[in-house]
């Protein structure tokens, strides 16, 4: 059983790409199953196999404990961590070969509080994959590029799984900024003169430590464009996970 962990902030596409990554598996003859990990999740564009909001009443957290939507989400995760057990035996009565889990729409509730943690570790056995999912829309601006993937080793640091990056959603933003992206996570001279053109003062002196440190990290794990709507670079993905799972690869050292 392989597991994949969707990540990637509000708005990159994860519930759309576990659907389409999910129903393009099943093309492949590869037996899966969705598991949705976001107790306040409204409508989803797939049917999820195992639903934690079949455990975890989001909205009844908020009345009964007169707690604000965010305290409310904390609290439905952290209840989601105790039924760690009754999810594991869940997902395990299924005998799949891939577990694809959409993680919360805010990428904090999971990533980092040691409830995800306990998921993480807990949910099934197995090899187990990280993806993060870089928004198009968001990274076109080389020092929001610079955050997004440093906001992506972040994770790999607080859960130590192999790491894939994938540039979602980019049949909804011109080919040239798609190409941008993509030139800056190859070459570190061309985002560097992209980051140093938008910098002045003080932030100029660390543009040139910054560049090193994105395209190192870039070098490490290669950033895999896909379309969930199209399916496009699914093929590439799958690829990169199976390296993962078959050899251990894609993971940063």
């Amino acid at each position: 059983m392989y597991t994949l962990f969707i990540t990637g902030t509000a708005g990159s596409g994860k519930s759309t790409l576990t659907g389409s990554f999910n129903e393009w598996l099943r093309d492949q003859e590869q037996s899966t199953i969705t598991v949705n990990l976001d107790p306040a999740a409204t409508v989803l564009p797939y049917e999820p196999d195992v639903d934690v909001r079949e455990m975890v009443d989001y909205e009844r957290i908020m009345v009964t404990r007169r707690l604000g939507p965010n305290a409310a989400l904390i609290a439905s995760v952290r209840e989601v961590a105790r039924h760690i057990e009754e999810l594991r035996e869940e997902v395990n009565s299924f005998n799949v070969d891939y577990v694809l889990v959409d993680t919360p729409g805010q990428l904090e509730l999971f990533a980092f509080r040691k409830e995800g943690k306990i998921i993480a570790k807990n949910l099934t056995d197995g090899s187990k994959a990280m993806l993060f999912l870089l928004d198009p829309m968001f990274c076109v601006n080389p020092k929001n590029f610079a955050a997004s993937i440093f906001l992506s080793v972040s994770i790999y640091l607080s859960f130590g799984m192999p790491l894939i990056m994938a540039l979602s959603k980019i049949d909804a933003v011109p080919k040239k900024y798609i190409n941008r992206i993509l030139r800056w996570a190859e070459s570190d001279e061309a985002f560097l003169i992209d980051l140093e053109n938008r910098l002045k003062g003080a932030q100029m002196l660390l543009a040139r430590d910054v560049a090193k440190a994105v395209f190192d990290v870039s070098s490490f794990v290669p950033i895999i464009p896909v379309s969930a709507l199209n399916m496009s670079g699914l093929v590439e993905l799958h690829g990169a996970l199976t390296r993962i799972f078959s050899e251990g690869e894609l993971e940063l050292r």
